[in-house]
């Protein structure tokens, strides 16, 4: 005998289809497993869990940014607890007096709500990156200014290709990184 380790609790898969214009298909199946020690086995000494499983499968088309709802996995618990005196709550008709139980019901259901989106391509020609206005610094600023990014000869031209001359003016907001003296960042100098 083998003992597999399988995942359990609510689970999700959805698979999207792009229909016509703003359709879309969705094949939702929601998924809830839990333990089941009643069922288990018992397997040199370890007691091993079943698993109870419930699922549901279905196929819907909306919109895009339309809702749905799936509800119906519902599960019902009970649990009787029965509390006794040795021997006296065995006593046929009087045992009863010895004895008390309690119930205990518990009730579950799972509800999933979906809403799909159609998402556009981004224009990689508009797409801005952080790094696009950022031009290394050549070692005079970065070891001995402590600035973390060269200047752009002026504000509104294009970037160099290579690292500017020495003395070029120097984009206003491009700071030094920090001023400290000996207490600074490390490889960094400053004035």
């Amino acid at each position: 005998m083998t003992i597999k380790f399988k995942e359990y609790g609510v689970g999700l898969k959805f698979t999207p289809t792009v229909l016509s214009e703003g359709r879309i298909s969705v094949i939702v199946n929601p998924e809830v497993s839990e333990l089941d020690f009643a069922n288990g086995v018992v397997v040199q000494g370890f007691q091993i869990p079943a698993l109870t499983t419930r699922r549901v499968k279905t196929v819907v088309e909306l919109g895009d940014g339309q809702s749905f709802a799936i509800a119906g996995l519902l599960q019902e618990n009970i649990k009787e607890t029965v509390s006794k005196y040795p021997f006296l709550g065995d006593v046929p008709i009087l045992g009863a007096l010895f004895r008390s139980t309690s119930f205990q019901k518990n009730e579950t259901e799972l509800i999933v709500i979906v809403t799909p989106h159609l998402v556009k391509p981004l224009d990689m020609v508009k797409q801005t990156l952080p790094t696009d206005h950022y031009l290394e610094p050549n070692d005079f600023e970065l070891m001995l200014m402590g600035y973390v990014e060269g200047a752009f000869p002026e504000p509104n031209v294009a970037r160099p290709s290579e690292a500017y001359t020495l003395g070029s003016p120097r984009v206003a907001g491009r700071m030094p990184y920090r001023k400290g003296g000996m207490e600074g960042m490390f490889g960094h100098l400053a004035p």
